[in-house]
């Protein structure tokens, strides 16, 4: 589980690295960058970062509109890029249900990567690292791997996120192009980015936790969140490979 990317908040507030947001009936999607002269000011890493945020009743009426808007802003992170054999990573640990949103993703998502060359499509492969805990490994070093077997063009990560806005929680998708820590809520691991394996990373998460005080809370209906969220996503990337 990761800190959220952005405190969306906070951004809004300085309303000097937005580019762009658009509003819809029950969700809005915000578009942030951030330059060499802005990251060290709002202490948040180069790049795109997107949130898409919408009311509870919205992710389930509008959830094929939520999942076209996240089809765009993977297109956007994808231009230019080769998404021939991509690796997707769903972090976290499957037996927490508040951590389990990576997992449940890579379960509803076509791996192909297995298929022999004859066929005209990506070859996508997915990979659950689970947590230290469970594995004795730290999920860095499984990734690390992973990446140097199958070599992979791009690496999407999909993880539940930690938030300590009450706003965010359970009401937000969020995409950067920027990376992630896997484990970084207890310190576990190393950052994952475009210059960690040379290749891009782009990371998704949902807010399902909300820390307050170095304490962490979630809600009763965290495990319908998280099967609306996985479907969203998990469909968004298939018609985008498929």
């Amino acid at each position: 589980m990761k800190k959220a990317f952005m405190d969306v908040s906070k951004i809004l507030e300085n309303n000097l690295f937005k580019i762009e947001e658009k509003k819809y009936r029950g969700y809005r999607v915000s578009h942030f960058c951030v330059d060499y002269r802005s990251e060290k000011l709002i202490r948040k890493i180069r790049g795109e970062y997107f949130t898409i945020t919408f009311d509870y009743v919205s992710l389930h009426e509008k959830a094929k509109s939520i999942k076209k808007e996240l089809i765009k802003i993977l297109r956007i992170l994808f231009k230019d890029l080769k998404t021939n054999d991509p690796l997707i990573i769903g972090l976290g640990n499957s037996s927490i249900l508040c951590d389990s949103l990576g997992v449940n993703t890579t379960k509803k998502v076509m791996a192909t990567n297995h298929f022999t060359d004859f066929l005209n499509m990506p070859k996508v492969a997915l990979f659950n690292p689970e947590v230290t805990e469970k594995t004795g490994i730290s999920s860095y070093s499984l990734i690390e791997m992973v990446v140097k077997k199958l070599k992979p063009s791009m690496i999407i990560m999909i993880d539940s996120l930690a938030t300590n806005n009450e706003e965010y929680l359970n009401n937000c998708i969020e995409i950067n192009n920027t990376g992630i820590i896997p484990g970084s809520a207890i310190k576990d691991n190393k950052k994952i980015d475009k210059n960690t394996f040379n290749i891009p990373v782009i990371a998704i998460g949902v807010p399902l936790v909300l820390e307050i005080k170095k304490k962490m809370y979630t809600t009763p209906h965290v495990g319908e969140i998280i099967d609306t969220t996985s479907n969203i996503i998990s469909e968004a990337l298939n018609d985008l490979f498929f």
